[in-house]
């Protein structure tokens, strides 16, 4: 089992909820207001630093997580296709050892 946490612009919310349902995630967390700083710049949601990001959590079987990864990292190669900035994505991939 994997746990993948995704963090993102908010105006990715679309494409990344239609991801998590054409590898028919059956359940996540979301954290919806997220601040924070990174590569493609800060995000406080303040006048000087607008914006946010969003933080999905969920906890997949290996093989869907590789699924999941797969889309993702075509959905940001698109992005440069269009010359949109791909940043403002990022995944990270944790094995999980056990459940309570």
């Amino acid at each position: 089992m994997k746990l993948i946490l995704i963090i993102y612009d908010f105006v990715y919310d679309e494409a990344i909820r239609e991801l998590l349902a054409r590898i028919e995630v059956p359940g996540f967390t979301e954290i919806p207001l997220a601040f924070g700083t990174g590569e493609s710049g800060k995000r406080h949601g303040s006048h000087v630093w607008p914006g946010h990001n969003r933080m999905i959590f969920t906890i997949l079987p290996t093989d869907q997580a590789e699924r999941f990864l797969q889309a993702l990292k075509a959905f940001k190669a698109s992005l440069a296709e269009r010359r949109q900035r791909p940043g403002g994505i990022k995944a990270f991939v944790l094995r999980v050892e056990g459940e309570v």
